[in-house]
């Protein structure tokens, strides 16, 4: 109830915001003091923002890169499964995020700074900025991020792109002043994640995206990523998979981003019942061959109406798993109803959309480990620890318990999976597990196997806008042309070519 309450309150605020704001260069007055809205409500809206909706989950994240990352393959869905370019999802993100969370998360930063009572607001609005900011221009490249979002407060609406690198800089020390900032003794109420206001829990998210954005610059500069990576583990880290950062959700109006494309419920779109989205067949040669226990948990064969909200049978015999290969021509195709697709408990309204995880944390430093970088545990712990986690993570779900075989499940994270000899090896096998940890998380899924390589994917057959290249970025909004050309022209002059194959700066 109190979790309801914090959302229909932020759903009239959102209203009064929106409402108050969207003719500012006229009244020329501050949304926050129009609105007189606290922060708790400000902060609630933010948290909901940098989560995500239906716009950008289905067609930045799902379309493209689930299909992108082959996790997912899908003949509804064109765009992703043969890499064809459209502007609007190749936009969606782009739109969403600088037309939604930034602008919000700046003002609120802006209007808590300095402020003591609320330095928790300020902190956590710091650390979802840094977030929202890693996903763009870990999407697009060089992207408008110091003068990004300040049109109400210094109206500045041609803002410039800042370089890949400097942004990464700046967003450690960002993450790292942020944590730092925190008191418990003051007022943190509003938080909708699974922290619930727990400032701990805060400053681990925080220094655990930090490992994330340290470990990215391992090709690009490694001295630095080391640093980077020695500062975030000197932080404190998320140490157990019931740790990671996520944001709750509720079943009707404020359903998981990624839920509301899938799933089965009445108001989501049904686009599993639809046959939409399948089990890519190299996501299942992967776990097939590692006979991998996630794989009957996850994915099933499901007979039942179609579009509908009806779930019908669900079957994870194994015989019958089957994944469709990217690239599949849907002219005269039949029989996709046979293919594998996510189980409907990972599908639900209420599902809970993890941000950061235990287990991405784990991996990543079985890598820090094995390129030497820390000196604690070992990469073989690390690697384990990160595998089990990532099994467990799947609860956080509130799936049917009996899909997991504790037991089963330990010994398969602990004994029978391999941990091979040599760095390079080792470092293929952590990143794979990285990869099948992030399911449903495919920006960071994409953006993990641009900066390893790993694991070797072969492009789609029939791909179309990229000549047959897994995409590797997204392309500028073309309204950034007439919006914002000058700072447009400059960032592509820099960073090359405005389409999916240029290389944004850490991805070498």
């Amino acid at each position: 109830m109190k979790l309801k309450n914090y959302i229909y309150g932020v759903m009239v605020a959102a209203v009064a915001f929106t409402g108050c704001t969207k003719k500012f260069e006229q009244v020329n007055t501050s949304p926050t003091s129009v609105t007189n809205l606290s922060s708790d409500l400000l902060f609630t809206n933010c948290e909901i923002g940098v989560s995500g909706g239906e716009y950008e989950a289905w067609r930045t994240n799902l379309i493209y890169n689930s299909q992108f990352i082959q996790h997912f393959a899908s003949i509804s869905w064109d765009q992703g499964n043969r890499y064809k370019f459209d502007e609007g999802y190749n936009s969606s993100l782009w739109d969403s995020y600088y037309g939604g969370p930034i602008k919000n998360l700046v003002n609120l930063v802006a209007k808590t700074n300095g402020v003591a009572a609320d330095v928790n607001y300020n902190s956590a609005a710091r650390i979802l900025k840094a977030y929202a900011f890693l996903r763009l221009t870990d999407s697009y490249g060089d992207i408008p991020y110091s003068e990004a979002g300040n049109g109400y407060l210094t109206t500045t609406f041609n803002p410039k792109y800042d370089e890949q690198k400097n942004i990464y800089a700046d967003l450690v020390n960002e993450l790292d002043a942020a944590a730092k900032a925190f008191d418990a003794g003051k007022s943190f109420k509003g938080d909708v994640s699974s922290y619930n206001g727990d400032v701990t829990l805060w400053k681990k998210a925080a220094y655990s995206l930090m490992l994330r954005i340290g470990m990215r610059q391992v090709k690009a500069d490694p001295a630095t990523a080391q640093a980077v990576v020695t500062k975030a583990v000197a932080g404190g880290l998320i140490s157990n998979y019931n740790e990671s950062f996520r944001i709750t959700h509720l079943p009707s109006n404020y359903d998981n981003p990624n839920s509301h494309v899938l799933g089965y419920y009445n108001g989501s779109r049904y686009e599993l019942s639809s046959n939409s989205f399948k089990l890519s067949k190299s996501f299942y040669d992967m776990l097939n061959g590692k006979a991998d226990p996630r794989l009957p948990i996850l994915f099933v064969v499901r007979t039942g109406p179609s579009s509908s909200a009806t779930i019908g049978t669900e079957d994870a015999t194994p015989g019958i798993q089957k994944g469709l290969p990217n690239g599949t021509d849907p002219n005269g195709f039949s029989g996709i109803a046979t293919y594998s697709q996510l189980r409907s408990d990972f599908a639900k309204g209420e599902a809970p959309n993890l941000l950061v995880t235990h287990s991405e944390t784990a991996l990543l430093l079985a890598e820090a480990r094995e390129r030497g970088w820390i000196s604690s545990s070992t990469s073989e712990q690390y690697f384990r620890d990160g595998v089990l986690s990532a099994i467990n993570q799947w609860k956080l779900y509130n799936p049917t318990p009996s899909l997991f075989n504790d037991a089963a499940n330990s010994t398969y994270a602990n004994t029978t999976l391999v941990f091979p000899a040599g760095s390079t090896a080792r470092i293929q096998a952590i990143n794979e597990q990285y990869y099948i940890a992030t399911l449903l998380d495919e920006y960071e899924a994409h953006a993990n196997w641009r900066r390893t390589g790993y694991p070797a994917l072969t492009a789609a057959t029939n791909s179309g806008y990229s000549n047959g290249a897994i995409p590797r970025r997204f392309q500028y909004p073309s309204s950034e042309s007439s919006l914002n050309g000058e700072n447009l022209n400059a960032a592509i002059a820099r960073q090359g070519a405005n389409n999916w194959v240029t290389r944004v700066w850490w991805d070498k």
